[in-house]
């Protein structure tokens, strides 16, 4: 009898291992994965305004999100509160992107004005203080007593500044000449022109010794910024509107890589859908800690945001699959006068089914 009991518990083992065997070998055949190609645009504001793109509106949020949206298009966002500015209407284009985040800092109206008599008087026209800290940028203008004003010589002087929002994909190859305007002056009142020319100084933190030159909004008017050092900059401008502050430089490195995530997950006969994290935009990796560098990269290739998206695929029969993400990007310095600064600036990540199996741990099978 022992020797039967024996032969049957040796029989039953054997049958165990055979069955485990068998189950790498039934792994779940699945089709190729299928990621959702729509285009995602999603906006994030300061304040509460109405936002529209292409024919979409999302009204009164700080950020919207559009869904299935065309890849060029025009966003116009407009603020509640009278207390701040319209956005002028901004192109949009993904590119090859199929998610792209744009911030919106809607700038505030002036709560300093000075009349012109007091400005030729001696006052100076500066940017308040809430306007400084949000744009990390202190503007003053000086009127020289003996100033030959025309054009609006009643309306008062007032004086903001801004970062720029539009968001433009550039490419990254090494020696690509980069140019962004990086901070707007906004100089009021429109039409009041001046001979000769005055004198605005901007005070940007960390900015001394980047390539800068100021332009006028219709681009005709290239004016020289003088770097004071110490962050301080000069230029002499011969009437107000906005004029541009625009940082130049050219990529002197850049060098593909990958970020790779795999795991797994259980699976069901017929649709399957996978929920995955994505990365879009750019990540400054240098320290400059200068605003104009972060609103460079912002423009250029576009703010970094992370984001759930989703994949679908199907399978023969229930188990487990072993899912890879691949997100690539590339590493990217780029050179202005004598500074330098570098971001990591990813691209659309794929995803695929990399093995499976009828039970967690067994890997195996056939991918379609």
């Amino acid at each position: 009898m022992k020797k039967i009991a024996f032969l049957l518990c040796a029989a039953a083992m054997l049958g165990t291992m055979t069955s485990c065997h068998r189950s790498t070998d039934d792994s779940p055949t699945v089709t190729p994965v299928v990621v959702d190609k729509s285009r995602t645009l999603i906006v994030s504001t300061n304040v509460a305004a109405d936002i529209v793109y292409e024919g979409q509106t999302i009204g009164n949020t700080t950020d919207a999100t559009f869904s299935d949206v065309a890849a060029q298009g025009k966003l116009k966002i407009t603020p509640r509160s009278a207390d701040y500015y319209d956005q002028d209407e901004m192109a949009i284009d993904f590119y090859d992107q199929l998610t792209l985040y744009v911030d919106v800092q809607l700038v505030k109206k002036p709560s300093i004005e000075v009349s012109q008599e007091d400005a030729k008087n001696g006052q100076v026209v500066t940017n308040d203080v809430e306007n400084q800290n949000a744009t990390g940028a202190v503007a003053t203008i000086t009127v020289p007593s003996d100033e030959v004003v025309t054009g609006n010589t009643t309306d008062p002087y007032s004086i903001v500044t801004f970062l720029p929002a539009e968001t433009v994909l550039e490419s990254t190859g090494v020696g690509s000449e980069v140019e962004a305007s990086v901070l707007v002056i906004r100089c009021k009142p429109d039409g009041a022109v001046f001979n000769p020319p005055l004198d605005v100084t901007v005070y940007i933190e960390n900015s001394t010794g980047f390539d800068i030159e100021c332009v006028g909004e219709d681009e005709s008017e290239v004016l020289p910024m003088t770097d004071l050092q110490n962050d301080t900059w000069h230029v002499k401008i011969p009437h107000f509107c906005d004029w541009f502050n625009n940082l130049r430089a050219i990529v002197v490195e850049s060098s593909a890589g990958e970020e790779v995530t795999t795991y797994s997950i259980p699976i069901v006969a017929g649709t399957n859908t996978i929920e995955y994290k994505a990365k879009s935009g750019a990540l400054e990796t240098s320290t400059t800690k200068c605003r104009l560098v972060t609103s460079f990269i912002n423009r250029k290739f576009g703010k970094y945001r992370e984001y759930t998206k989703k994949a679908t695929f199907a399978s023969d029969a229930a188990g487990f699959a072993t899912v890879r993400i691949t997100q690539p990007y590339r590493d990217v310095t780029l050179r202005s006068n004598i500074r330098h600064f570098s971001a990591r600036v990813y691209s659309e990540p794929t995803v695929e089914i990399i093995s499976t199996s009828s039970q967690e741990g067994h890997s195996g099978g056939s991918i379609n």
